[in-house]
């Protein structure tokens, strides 16, 4: 409801929030922040982000996880029923991560649909496995980058097409940020040799792009032509920067320091003891506790307080 000049409005969402307008992020937070406050604290770790929520659950036998995630989905499909929010079931993933063989895990329903176990799901972007190795999740990302490059070099040639200066910055701006992108939860599964022959066969490309050299130039003349860093350096890189600025910000987790994606920030530290010390970060506090107040005056008091003014 909005208020100017003792005239109100009172608007009322009945069926959907649209995306991409200014007022569908409100209504969407409104109705999820509930669920959020329910789930959370009570076994399960839930997290939301725009309009995809994942919900994680952690136990040591297969048929208590089980009910866990049944209890779960039954509140999320409770909430949805009292507030006519819709959520569609094909598009909820289940997987589990384990080490030993499942047994005594029954598969959950969600709005009447019985989920199956998937090997790998999708979240924001992101390809997590049974395994959490992060390798379908590197392939795929190879193979787009793979893409994106041929699609470059089909507007240009050695002889022809686009300036050098222009596939430098396709490289740069498109290539290089998508392969880039969410480096640090799966940094560790470009670190393999077949991985990294895929990297280089892939940043070879560009570099033919780049200087308009022969096919039989060497990969290592055209990487000190160019300046272009290997992209398994550049991948840990922007892994190692992102922990940092995390643990800078208070927001690292030190549950296992020295295993998986989390060790990058050990090694960091330990190879560089400069990282250990802190910056000039602050993070971010919301104070939503209004200090002041806005007065909207109309056309008849503002005019009258400018001839008070001039008198």
């Amino acid at each position: 409801m909005a208020t100017l000049n003792g005239f109100s409005m009172r608007f009322a969402i009945s069926r959907v929030c649209l995306q991409g307008g200014v007022l569908s992020t409100l209504p969407w937070c409104l109705v999820v922040d509930d669920l959020l406050a329910r789930l959370s604290g009570n076994g399960v770790f839930i997290q939301g982000y725009t309009e995809d929520v994942s919900l994680l659950m952690v136990g040591t036998f297969p048929n208590t996880v089980s009910r866990l995630v049944q209890w779960a989905l039954l509140t999320v499909e409770t909430r949805c029923n009292k507030v006519r929010l819709s959520v569609n079931p094909d598009k909820t993933g289940l997987t589990l991560t384990r080490k030993r063989k499942l047994l005594g895990f029954f598969e959950p329903q969600f709005f009447g649909v019985k989920l199956s176990i998937l090997g790998s799901v999708k979240y924001l972007g992101v390809i997590l496995n049974t395994r959490l190795t992060c390798r379908k999740h590197a392939d795929v990302k190879m193979r787009k980058a793979h893409n994106l490059l041929w699609a470059c070099r089909r507007a240009c040639g050695v002889s022809w097409g686009l300036k050098p200066k222009v596939v430098h910055w396709l490289y740069i701006t498109v290539v290089q940020s998508t392969i880039s992108f969410a480096s640090l939860v799966w940094w560790p599964g470009c670190q393999t040799p077949s991985a990294k022959k895929r990297l280089n066969k892939v940043q070879r490309l560009a570099f033919l792009g780049i200087t308009g050299a022969i096919r039989t130039t060497p990969t290592g003349v055209m990487e000190a032509l160019t300046g272009l860093p290997l992209l398994d350096l550049l991948i840990q890189g922007e892994a190692r920067s992102a922990a940092h600025r995390l643990w800078s910000l208070g927001c690292w987790s030190y549950l296992h320091p020295n295993q998986g994606h989390s060790c990058t920030l050990t090694r960091l530290q330990k190879s560089e003891p400069i990282f250990n010390m802190g910056v000039d970060v602050m993070k971010p506090v919301f104070n939503l506790d209004l200090k002041y107040k806005v007065t909207m005056l109309t056309r008849e008091e503002q005019t009258q307080r400018t001839w008070d003014s001039c008198g």
